[in-house]
């Protein structure tokens, strides 16, 4: 228990100590002060093209809905600040760097449907209590595969969730049988493995989830169960779990404060 209040403490203390505003010079306006604002302008808005120029050209800012489809949409780079927040946290997820992402957490942050939220439980929820165990925290996959699926603006431009599943998913649809396929050209096979039979391939479906089998394979890297599905006309098949996502799985929450920063404030599954 000392470990881990220790530990905390030392994270906590960070996050203030990086928080607290940087001195300010005796100097007074001088042209060099004068000229910061516009060159941080300048800065971010040539960072913010830099990043926005390798971002997926074919997916556009809204999701279009479309009958039997959960089409993706980013609108993250709608916000130039909120869209270099993003790509700062996933540098972060890269990094594995706990010190930094707890900067960008809310220390009310929900974690799940009870009493039980805040900072506190967050670290506990992702085994974040130690420094051995913060390199293997399933966290970080989570995160990765957030901010790489998009998302959308809600309450006015000051709340984004991420992934674009939740807010494209359709209303008349429920989110506790169906599901998105998150990806085009996915392929749907016979069986629950990489060498069965291709029976068709697919795009952003709208599908019921049957099943997510006992059965993984590791594909390119990345090992996922195989998930048997239905589609809209009755065919049923199998997808990598990698390529199927439900609605009530995995989402992250980000707020803008009245300091105009960016942090999150969701992340659970369930409904």
């Amino acid at each position: 228990m000392m470990k881990l209040l220790s530990f905390l403490c030392g994270v906590l203390l960070f996050a203030v100590s990086c928080s607290q505003p940087a001195p300010v010079s005796d100097d007074g306006d001088t042209s060099d002060n004068a000229n910061r604002p516009a060159a941080i302008t300048d800065s971010l808005r040539q960072l913010y093209q830099h990043y926005l120029a390798s971002a997926d050209p074919e997916i556009p800012l809204k999701c279009i809905m479309e009958p039997g489809k959960v089409n993706p949409g980013d609108e993250a780079p709608r916000d130039t600040l909120f869209f270099l927040f993003r790509e700062e946290l996933r540098t972060i997820v890269a990094e594995k760097n706990i010190f930094k992402l707890l900067k960008y957490v809310s220390n009310d942050i929900k974690v799940g449907f009870d009493s039980d939220n805040g900072l506190q439980a967050f670290i506990s929820t992702w085994n974040l209590d130690s420094p051995d165990k913060i390199p293997h925290s399933e966290l970080w996959p989570t995160l990765r595969i957030l901010l790489d699926l998009g998302g959308q603006f809600t309450s006015k431009g000051d709340y984004f969730e991420a992934p674009y599943v939740g807010p494209c998913f359709p209303a008349v649809a429920d989110p506790l049988i169906m599901g998105a396929v998150v990806g085009a050209g996915v392929r749907m096979r016979a069986g629950p493995g990489l060498n069965t039979q291709v029976l068709r391939t697919i795009s952003y479906d709208l599908v019921e989830i049957i099943e997510t089998t006992p059965v993984e394979e590791t594909i390119s890297g990345e090992t996922y169960p195989w998930v048997k599905v239905k589609l809209a006309d009755g065919t049923e098949g199998f997808l990598f779990g990698k390529f199927v996502r439900s609605p009530a799985g995995w989402r992250a929450g980000f707020q803008r404060g009245e300091d105009q920063e960016w942090k999150m404030v969701m992340l659970l599954a369930g409904d």
